[in-house]
């Protein structure tokens, strides 16, 4: 009996694992690699928010379109009604458009890490607010630290850009409404999944596919953008391949769409098999990773306010993920 456990036991593990590893090799493999490509593009062409949303879009809703195709060539029956991608599509389109313009208005990558980590104090209100949840004193008290830690950052980070602190500013604003979006985006998809089961594969198709029309609104300043990272670009020989040259910038924009669509993936992947709660940890340990890779891959000026504050931004957020263990959140579950 005891030699049949421990087989139950090895058999299990080698499900988890089979399971979580690749999931988690696309998360902190793909994330963490997204980041360092966005910052080689936005050092030499910052104002490339548009062209780089665009193209992760593109080749997303490419890639994904395989599995939404039936054996005849059409598009599979959708599972959850198409009002609810809808609604998420202009979310997430919001949040990728933002965040990605902020980062041309002398916002830091550091510092956009750690604003993008701080979806708790938008995530608490908005949950308030449209849920009706309710939230434990201890659950507040981190918000609150989260609060304060994001606001040290900012404060050392704009403080640090002298006569940019407007523009600075302008980015922050940004920043900010993202962050509000991003909690509603997660809240309506928290309803939705409860409502019609966990369809990763087809959120990631939808949800890039039905947002290509809206970048019409911003086809000259894609095609601007096109031309400016063509003229930064320089020509470097591919490794290993002898006389192959490329133009950097275009590689440097081919290794973060393809790398956004592995974190996309993971973040998909994990979303429909565990829990908000480890979802929340997995993702703030990835995005404190990709922070200490910004700092030491490009130097990025940390001053001690910096450091303090992602300190208490990270600290708040896994005070409150152990506090979320106990069910202190209570939410009026709302079908359509």
């Amino acid at each position: 009996m005891g030699m049949l456990g421990s087989q139950r036991v090895g058999a299990v593990a080698a499900v988890l694992l089979s399971e979580w590893v690749p999931v988690l090799g696309l998360i902190f493999g793909g994330c963490c690699t997204n980041v360092f490509a966005l910052e080689s593009l936005v050092r030499s062409v910052p104002k490339s928010g548009n062209l780089i949303t665009f193209a992760q879009f593109l080749f997303i809703t490419l890639v994904t379109l395989p599995s939404q195709l039936t054996s005849g060539g059409g598009l599979r029956a959708r599972q959850v009604p198409v009002r609810r991608w809808l609604t998420m599509v202009v979310l997430y389109f919001c949040v990728s458009v933002l965040n990605n313009l902020a980062l041309g208005h002398k916002v830091s990558i550091p510092l956009h890490i750690v604003f993008r980590s701080s979806g708790l104090i938008a995530n608490m209100a908005c949950g308030r607010v449209v849920m009706g949840k309710r939230y434990g004193r201890g659950q507040a008290a981190s918000v609150v630290v989260v609060s304060v830690g994001v606001v040290v950052a900012t404060l050392a980070s704009v403080s640090d850009e002298g006569a940019f602190v407007g523009e600075s500013l302008v980015g922050v604003g940004l920043l900010a409404l993202g962050v509000v979006f991003a909690a509603l985006l997660g809240l309506y998809q928290e309803q939705t999944y409860e409502a019609y089961g966990k369809h990763w594969q087809e959120g990631l198709f939808y949800n890039h596919v039905l947002a290509l029309p809206m970048f019409a609104f911003f086809y000259r300043d894609i095609w601007a953008q096109m031309r400016a990272l063509t003229r930064e670009s320089a020509r470097v020989q591919v490794p290993g391949v002898g006389a192959l040259h490329v133009q950097s910038l275009w590689a440097a924009l081919l290794v973060n769409v393809v790398s956004q669509w592995a974190c996309a993936s993971g973040v998909h992947r994990m979303t429909s098999m565990s829990t908000s709660l480890t979802l929340n940890v997995v993702l703030n340990v990835r995005k404190l990773v990709s922070l200490v890779l910004s700092v030491v891959l490009f130097r990025n000026p940390v001053t001690p306010g910096m450091v303090g504050g992602c300190l208490l931004v990270f600290a708040g957020t896994f005070a409150y993920s152990r506090l979320s263990r106990a069910p202190t959140a209570t939410a009026s579950k709302k079908r359509d």
